[in-house]
């Protein structure tokens, strides 16, 4: 059977906003990511993982934040690209692991809907996904409230 294991990772600045994008959700929060595109970073590192896992570059060669027609890119879009090649690869996904590094707002009462967000998205059953979300305990950009990160790991599968 071939198995392969994908890793992606994203790192965003914060501004002043009113909600993060994450997984296609506005989760409230006085912070926002600063992006090109619209800046869910949850969907960034998720894609990126897949691409990894097929042996694929990284979104940034195919969505360049240096070209205008990327601005404001839905991430959704992104993601799609990534499932498009799974599937053209004929490759399906067994499990998702997620971990969401952040000083504030704590995002513990929305891993579940974060978790029902990403099930719908690539139409994953939710006992496949992990939702986790941490601290950098005021460590480094992350914890001076500066940035957010995302790690994702996947494991995928030949169909």
């Amino acid at each position: 059977m071939d198995i392969r294991t994908g890793f992606g990772y994203d790192i965003h600045r914060l501004k002043e906003g009113s909600f993060l994008l994450l997984a296609g959700e506005k989760v409230p929060s006085p912070l926002t990511e600063v992006a090109h595109s619209d800046g869910d970073i949850l969907l960034h590192a998720l894609s990126q993982s897949l691409l990894s896992a097929l042996g694929l570059e990284d979104i940034g060669t195919y969505f360049p934040d240096s070209q205008e027609k990327t601005k404001g890119m839905n991430s959704i879009d992104i993601l799609n690209f990534a499932l498009t090649k799974l599937k053209e690869n004929h490759y399906l996904i067994s499990n998702i692991v997620v971990d969401i590094v952040l000083e504030k707002p704590k995002l513990s009462p929305y891993k579940e809907q974060l978790k029902k967000a990403i099930s719908r998205l690539i139409d994953l059953p939710n006992d496949r996904i992990a939702v986790h979300a941490n601290t950098s305990e005021k460590v480094g950009p992350v914890g001076e409230g500066k940035a957010i990160e995302v790690y994702c790991q996947t494991l995928i599968y030949k169909n």
